[in-house]
């Protein structure tokens, strides 16, 4: 079976990919390893958690990589699950906020990161414009978990509909996670463990039917599992 070493932006990306990933991608000739969460300093004790510092993270990753040179060639990739929205300004081929908002914008700063890390095997993914967007595929799940915020997302679900989920843009009060905190006030007490049951309830069909960016990564490592 081929390996997959997924590099986190934090706890609620590394439970969805421990609890949702891992068994989809098995099924696929694909063992998603335990994913690491990004580093925010340079203190090999220090804390991990949040897509802040990019040179600690840079050197985490190499370190990383290396871990692993045994895992040759064909049968072991690596890459991330990192949000776009508030990307560090240090990041490689970021143009800043302002500018970074299409699918070509997000592939040219992967590009430039897989050519900064210069590894083979890596191909990062970056989520526009965030994890949420994801959380925003299909509201009624949200209401499904928040009952009592049930009219509030009926609200917010008015005033995404029709719209691509992967397009909600990077407005400080209208970036996906701003918009599922007004309408659900307690949602960041869990935010990792809510973001979990709202994706399970929604489902990965459904999820990727409405977030064909997110679908095209997935679908790159099935085919890449049954080679």
């Amino acid at each position: 079976m081929k390996r997959l070493f997924i590099y986190v932006e934090g706890l609620t990306e590394e439970i969805f990919v421990e609890r949702i990933l891992r068994s989809h991608l098995g099924h696929h000739g694909v063992r998603v390893e335990r994913p690491l969460q990004a580093k925010k300093d340079f203190d090999p004790e220090g804390p991990r958690g949040g897509f802040t510092n990019w040179p600690a993270m840079e050197a985490d990753m190499r370190d990383w990589l290396a871990d692993h040179p045994d895992s040759e060639t064909d049968n072991c990739r690596f890459t991330t699950l990192l949000d776009l929205y508030a990307l560090p300004p240090a990041v490689p081929g970021y143009p800043g906020r302002a500018v970074a908002t299409t699918d070509a914008d997000v592939a040219a700063i992967e590009s430039a990161i897989a050519q900064t890390l210069g590894e083979a095997r890596f191909a990062p993914y970056l989520q526009r414009h965030e994890f949420e967007a994801l959380l925003l595929s299909h509201p009624p799940a949200l209401a499904a978990i928040f009952p009592d915020s049930a009219n509030a997302i009926q609200t917010l679900a008015g005033s995404i509909a029709g719209q691509n989920p992967e397009d909600i843009n990077h407005g400080k009060t209208t970036h996906p996670a701003a918009r599922i905190q007004s309408a659900i006030p307690d949602y960041y007490e869990l935010k990792a463990s809510n973001a979990y049951w709202v994706a399970a309830e929604i489902g990965l069909d459904t999820i990727r039917s409405r977030c064909p960016r997110f679908n095209a990564w997935l679908t790159g490592w099935e085919s890449w599992g049954m080679v």
